[in-house]
């Protein structure tokens, strides 16, 4: 025979068969749920039950169980696209730090070797001046000694390493020739020391030439004890030095 049950879970109503058993034991097809079932001694026919479709809330649970599956697939690639956005910026940021460091030491490298330029630039004229000051002392050390503290030196000779301005200055603008002191004396005058009485050989013995700057030095004339000194100015006209001052 054919009973209605109603589940105490879901209290939903269903239909079973049953014997004359006064207890039954049955299962609900809607929540699952078991049920212990008192059947009554005498059996009324029922109108058939139409059970409610349960195909349906199997598709239910098809499109509740589907949607679980699409939000999870989002999420995976939210979190997917999220990190290979977040490796990608990584990446770029690290090649950009390193383009910056190799631009920084590229700059540095660039910066040393300008100092280094610098540095040999001024090395290599620091040496030039140098050079150039000790060819113009050898050169009035020369001239003193064969110019000046010589017995048989020839002033109007040697007068050619003397600028026209120095020329000018020792013998006047109008030559030695028109002059009432000889030009040995005005010479001496002009380059040698005061000693009434000069010794060359000593003189040339204690004599020295020291830079004062690039164009003065200082000559130093020492006999008997006695030191003086002569400041000469020289210049330099198409590659050759001449003097172009005394003092």
């Amino acid at each position: 025979m054919q009973y209605n049950v109603t589940c105490s879970r879901c209290h939903r109503s269903f239909a079973i068969s049953a014997d004359d058993d006064e207890k039954i034991r049955c299962t609900c097809p809607y929540c699952g749920q078991s049920l212990l079932v008192n059947l009554p001694s005498v059996g009324t026919p029922i109108t058939p039950y139409e059970q409610q479709p349960i195909v349906a809330q199997e598709g239910r649970k098809s499109q509740g169980s589907g949607m679980k599956v699409f939000l999870t697939v989002l999420i995976v690639l939210l979190l997917g696209g999220g990190a290979v956005f977040g490796y990608l910026y990584w990446q770029n940021q690290q090649e950009t730090e390193a383009l910056e460091l190799q631009a920084q030491r590229k700059a540095h490298a660039d910066s040393v070797m300008q100092v280094r330029a610098q540095q040999e630039a001024q090395e290599a004229e620091a040496q030039r001046q140098d050079e150039k000051r000790k060819s113009i002392c050898k050169f009035l050390e020369s001239f003193y000694q064969k110019a000046v503290l010589s017995e048989d030196a020839d002033a109007m000779f040697y007068s050619r390493y003397l600028t026209d301005y120095c020329n000018r200055m020792i013998f006047g603008t109008q030559g030695s020739d028109e002059t009432d002191v000889d030009s040995w004396t005005v010479w001496w005058g002009a380059f040698g020391n005061t000693a009434s009485e000069p010794d060359f050989q000593q003189l040339q013995r204690n004599l020295s030439v020291v830079p004062i700057d690039d164009n003065w030095y200082k000559v130093r004339l020492s006999q008997d004890g006695e030191t003086e000194y002569r400041q000469v100015k020289v210049q330099s006209q198409d590659g050759h030095i001449l003097i172009d001052d005394v003092r």
